[in-house]
């Protein structure tokens, strides 16, 4: 499938766990589908697992990524990390799987939460061809006792709490995506395990609020350094999405990707 999209740099940056590159195939699970790609120069084939229309709306190829380096490109610095690192794509994940790693993934590193990500699957998803699909909040309901064993530690109770909350329907993901960005991260920090700093990752990777800037320890040194913009998270938010605007999310992925290399 011809997109502008580099499958190194968009599966490997950070915003979704569930991706390894084997024998020049990435190879990752989508909702229930077991899904292997591969890159060939400038198109993408589609080995297995995804048809046209799922492929399109996971990376997002509605987002117009010339127009975006277009807007951005007065910006020195990412008008060089658009060239560098040209076709990393936010993903569009799925809202639930996406809030609750997300949730999981307070203060660990990106191998930690692979970790955790596969055992949560392997525990309580359903296996297809020795794949796991991440599993629902009912599943996780249904086996929460054996949650102890997944090694999430003082994560398990908020997990399950979560799971709790979406089962039930206290949770609208389409309305959150349907509100205003200020309004979604609101709501968003009202549920247990999310902070502002999750908040924003669910905005930006599951909810079509390209104008959301997560900031960790990496952004928040990138963005002292690179434009001299400090303080606490709120305030280094709000600066950079008043720097980047609409696209502050964008911005945001190849700044972190970049400065982590």
């Amino acid at each position: 499938m011809r997109a502008l999209l580099n499958l190194d740099h968009t599966l490997s940056c950070g915003q979704v766990f569930r991706w390894r590159k084997d024998d020049g195939q990435w190879k990752g699970v989508v909702g229930d589908r077991s899904v292997t790609l591969r890159q060939d120069g400038q198109d993408v084939r589609v080995i297995s697992g995804m048809d046209r229309t799922d492929f399109d709306r996971y990376f997002r190829t509605d987002d117009d990524l010339r127009s975006i380096y277009k807007d951005l490109d007065g910006d020195p610095v990412l008008s060089r990390y658009f060239q560098e690192y040209r076709g990393l794509r936010l993903i569009r994940q799925d809202p639930w799987e996406c809030t609750a790693s997300y949730v999981l993934a307070t203060n660990a590193n990106i191998p930690r939460i692979q970790g955790m990500i596969e055992r949560v699957c392997r525990t309580f998803g359903t296996e297809m061809d020795g794949h796991f699909a991440f599993p629902d909040p009912g599943q996780l309901l249904d086996r929460c006792e054996r949650s102890e064993t997944c090694g999430l530690g003082y994560r398990a109770k908020r997990f399950i709490e979560l799971a709790r909350l979406v089962y039930r329907g206290q949770v609208d993901f389409e309305a959150l995506r349907n509100m205003e960005y200020e309004d979604c991260v609101r709501e968003l920090v009202k549920l247990p395990g999310i902070g502002p700093k999750v908040a924003d990752c669910i905005s930006v990777f599951s909810l079509d609020h390209l104008e959301a800037f997560p900031v960790d320890v990496r952004i928040k040194r990138a963005m002292a350094e690179l434009y001299g913009i400090e303080g606490g998270y709120k305030q280094v938010s709000q600066m950079s999405r008043d720097r980047f605007g609409r696209w502050a999310g964008y911005a945001q992925e190849y700044i972190y990707y970049a400065f982590g290399r």
